[in-house]
């Protein structure tokens, strides 16, 4: 440009020079050149000027060029559809690719999947407004980059005014560190209100613990609890409703809380009508585990004491062991938006205080128990005491009292085991061992009935006092005994009676002999007048030969040894009615049924004969011994017997059998029966046959069936009657096995002699 000027400037000097040379120039063309060369200075002026604006421009765009591709945000165009029209260097190092691959492509190829929807959306909001328009969108992670978390950038956008097809200017900013900073003091923040909110909760349940244990009565205690939860939650009043059920017709306020100067009556012990803004209030705290914050704090004035809240918070109690009770927290002054923090801690002692009322329940229960226990102890019918195990009495009520004789100072000073009769010392002793011994699997395996034992206790004043010991030991929870429990019924009066009993009843039992006795005395007087007449008629030929001096004394020693086997006979049937007739105690022992059976047999043998009775008898393989007494038995066996012969009457001669089968019923039993083929049941009823004085025979006691179901019953046994099938009665009883071991004496025993020599020959039959 320079040597441009120069070269204009020499041509217009040298053109200048010519012209006045020549001397032919006018004064016009002199001052048009002078004006030419004056605008050649202006226009060489201007072009300098320019080209100083050029270095400028030029050093302002390499400046622009620098700002734009190092700025520290990333720049980019784009357009309708994110296609990359123009990146500085920045946007490119933003998008991990270099400027030449980025031109073209989309903007949306580079984002997570779910965030191109939003690139999408974002692009429309910016076509349709004039605003710059800011949206947030993830990168994609480069496979081979090792990041915890996708790049986060900004977009701040707007469409370029007049550009066609339309363009959109596009700020790229990396906000992944700000959005981190921002998430870790969101969770430091959310760290510290859960700090705060724990220590708050922690610190409200011990205030409701503390509160729970500070006094003993249940009031008290529960307006402490609710003095705690109105003072943690900031509130106006508190209060407890019960029971939380919308079909109750009326509610209670068992307890309250309120600030000084609150507005509204006391609540406590008042009864609240359930209406119908009531029932929804409870059944919206009951539908919801979370407490409730009511719309409508003015509904229900009355749980105000008559003055509508500002805000009002209710949750329902739920305590395992009673229905839930309604807890309401109420704001009288201002209103209230309740927090998370707020309900989280409502939650918690909500829970808290359905754990305190099943305390309070089980304090109460446990109250009641008490007194309970102490007035039955105390007004117990029986006597009662608690023991240790030494036999020192810990504790006895005013029965034992009474029953000893003695006061409780003095009995509280002995044991047991002093006021019991000497004979029955041992087995006290050890009844205690064996009450002792019992673990508590054993106490559960065995609930059928707890183990006594009777016996004699020495009262104050010297008398025996027959009484019935109960006794259960108490263990603690690793099973060691701790003491004993007694419980001690006077039988006295019931012993009194159960001798008299039993002396009646043997006295019964006696006369029954002798009636059966008396029913066969024409036979017994005639089977002993059998070897009288014997006796008397050898003894008279015995003296006539002794008159008439023999020599030979072999006749005279075959009569006397006749008269002597008579008279024993005699002798023996005399002594066998006097032990069936006489008074006895009946004690239970081992018997052999075969020779009891034979034995009732040969004793009614005459009667048999004389109404041409056979009877039959059946033993069964390997039958044991039975346990009862023999004597009364036989006399079972004799009733049955004289039963089936007196049954048979009318029956032809040729078919009077009477058949009596022993077996072993089981293991544990042994069977008797007795069959006839008389008239059978028909003419009984059944329901009766075996109660006292029926009877269906002429001039019959009534009382054979009877005594035989008592003695039966009393060792044990069962017995019954049943038709036989081909005619004719059976009459069945069992009696226990005798088991080695359990006898009085230890050996089987039988009352029972043999039979009598004129007893007939016993055939096997079946007694069927």
């Amino acid at each position: 440009m320079a040597r441009f000027d120069q070269a204009s400037d020499a041509q217009l000097t040298r053109l200048l020079a010519e012209l006045e040379r020549a001397g032919n120039g006018s004064h016009e063309l002199t001052r048009l050149v002078h004006e030419l060369q004056v605008h050649q200075i202006e226009l060489e002026q201007q072009n300098r000027e320019l080209l100083a604006m050029r270095e400028v421009l030029e050093e302002s765009r390499e400046r622009y060029a620098d700002l734009y591709d190092f700025a520290p945000v990333g720049y980019l165009s784009i357009d309708v559809v994110g296609r990359i029209q123009d990146i500085n260097l920045t946007g490119a190092k933003l998008l991990g690719q270099s400027r030449d691959t980025l031109i073209g492509r989309t903007l949306g190829g580079f984002l997570l999947p779910q965030e191109r929807t939003r690139l999408q959306a974002h692009i429309a909001d910016v076509l349709h407004g004039k605003e710059p328009t800011i949206c947030e969108v993830r990168l994609k992670a480069d496979d081979t980059a090792d990041v915890a978390e996708p790049q986060t950038l900004m977009l701040e956008s707007r469409r370029e005014d007049g550009s066609t097809p339309p363009q959109i200017r596009v700020i790229l900013s990396d906000i992944t560190e700000r959005k981190r900073t921002e998430r870790e003091r969101r969770q430091r923040d959310s760290a510290a209100a859960a700090a705060e909110s724990r220590h708050r909760l922690v610190s409200g349940l011990e205030r409701l613990s503390a509160a729970a244990t500070a006094a003993f009565d249940p009031q008290t205690v529960l307006n402490d609890l609710l003095r705690v939860v109105q003072n943690l939650l900031r509130v106006d009043r508190a209060w407890l409703l019960y029971p939380c059920d919308p079909d109750a017709n009326e509610v209670r306020i068992l307890a309250e809380a309120t600030v000084p100067g609150c507005p509204g009556e006391p609540l406590t012990d008042r009864a609240v009508p359930t209406d119908g803004p009531l029932r929804g209030l409870i059944r919206s705290a009951l539908n919801t585990s979370d407490p409730v914050q009511d719309p409508d704090p003015r509904a229900v004035p009355i749980l105000g004491g008559g003055f509508a809240p500002r805000s009002r918070l209710i949750i329902a109690v739920r305590p395992e062991g009673d229905r839930p009770s309604l807890l309401g927290l109420h704001l009288c002054r201002v209103e209230r938006t309740w927090n998370e923090g707020d309900l989280t801690l409502a939650r918690a002692l909500a829970g808290r205080l359905a754990d305190i009322l099943d305390i309070l329940a089980t304090r109460r229960a446990l109250s009641e128990s008490e007194e309970r226990f102490r007035a039955t102890f105390e007004q117990a019918a029986v006597g009662i005491c608690h023991l240790d195990q030494q036999g020192l009495f810990l504790r006895v009520n005013r029965k034992l009292c009474n029953i000893l004789g003695y006061t409780e100072e003095e009995l509280l000073a002995r044991t047991c085991r002093g006021l019991v009769h000497p004979e029955d010392h041992d087995a006290l002793m050890r009844y205690i061992a064996r009450i002792g011994e019992v673990t508590p699997y054993d106490r559960d395996k065995d609930r059928s009935g707890a183990q006594s034992l009777e016996l004699r206790h020495i009262g104050k004043s010297g008398q025996a006092i027959w009484c019935n010991l109960t006794m259960a030991s108490v263990r603690d929870s690793s099973g060691d005994l701790r003491y004993f429990i007694g419980v001690i019924e006077d039988i006295t009066a019931r012993k009194q009676l159960e001798e008299r009993e039993s002396r009646h009843r043997h006295a019964l039992f006696r006369v029954g002999r002798i009636s059966t006795m008396g029913e066969m005395s024409s036979a017994i007087a005639h089977e002993v007048a059998q070897p009288l007449m014997g006796i008397s008629t050898y003894a008279g030929g015995a003296l006539e030969r002794l008159e008439s001096a023999p020599t030979d004394v072999e006749p005279l020693r075959l009569a006397l040894h006749e008269i002597s086997r008579l008279a024993a006979r005699a002798g023996r049937i005399i002594e066998r009615i006097r032990d069936f007739s006489k008074q006895h105690a009946s004690t239970p022992r081992p018997i052999d049924l075969e020779a009891i059976g034979r034995a009732a047999v040969a004793m009614i043998e005459p009667e048999t004969r004389a109404n041409g009775v056979k009877v039959e008898i059946r033993v069964g393989a390997d039958v044991p011994f039975a346990s009862g007494d023999p004597v009364e038995i036989e006399q079972v066996l004799i009733n049955l017997l004289i039963n089936g012969m007196d049954a048979m009457r009318d029956t032809p001669p040729a078919e009077r059998r009477l058949r009596v089968a022993i077996e072993r019923a089981d293991p544990n039993q042994v069977r008797v029966v007795v069959a006839d083929r008389g008239i059978g049941l028909s003419q009984t009823e059944p329901s009766r046959l075996f109660d006292p004085f029926y009877t269906t025979k002429e001039g019959g006691t009534g009382l054979g069936l009877s005594m035989s179901r008592t003695i039966v019953d009393s060792y044990g046994g069962r017995i019954w009657a049943e038709p036989r099938p081909r005619g004719g009665a059976v009459f069945t009883f069992t009696l226990p096995a005798h088991r080695p071991g359990h006898s009085t004496d230890g050996s089987p025993a039988s009352s029972a002699d043999g039979p009598l020599d004129s007893a007939p020959d016993t055939a096997i039959g079946d007694p069927k």
